[in-house]
């Protein structure tokens, strides 16, 4: 339920929220074992920080999301990913954009159609 009030509060914009919303999901699940959803929460923040124009922390939970879904290989994860490619492509900073070229890279190499 946790997760699902983080989507929620991230597709309505929900600034104020939306922290403390990513700490109950993050909190709501073990994050050893559910990498799978934990891939999917740090997705949904990490379009919360874009929305309110926090780049830095973007790319920074967008990372976290990919590392989640590297480690079980997780088509679902990285599919979810592939919704902020276009966010990433927009971004001027090489971090960003090195990002993309990771997420890119690692979607081809499970065989994951882009989204």
């Amino acid at each position: 339920m946790a997760a699902f009030q983080l989507s929620t509060h991230v597709r309505l914009g929900d600034e104020a929220h939306v922290v403390s919303a990513t700490q109950r999901a993050l909190g709501s699940i073990d994050q050893h074992t559910d990498q799978k959803r934990t891939a999917i929460i740090y997705t949904d923040v990490e379009q919360a920080q874009f929305q309110i124009g926090d780049s830095t922390a973007g790319v920074i939970y967008a990372r976290r999301a990919l590392e989640s879904a590297q480690r079980t290989e997780s088509t679902w994860g990285l599919q979810h990913l592939g919704t902020i490619e276009k966010t990433l492509a927009s971004q001027l900073n090489h971090v960003a954009r090195e990002l993309l070229g990771d997420l890119i890279s690692k979607r081809r190499a499970l065989g994951s159609s882009p989204a």
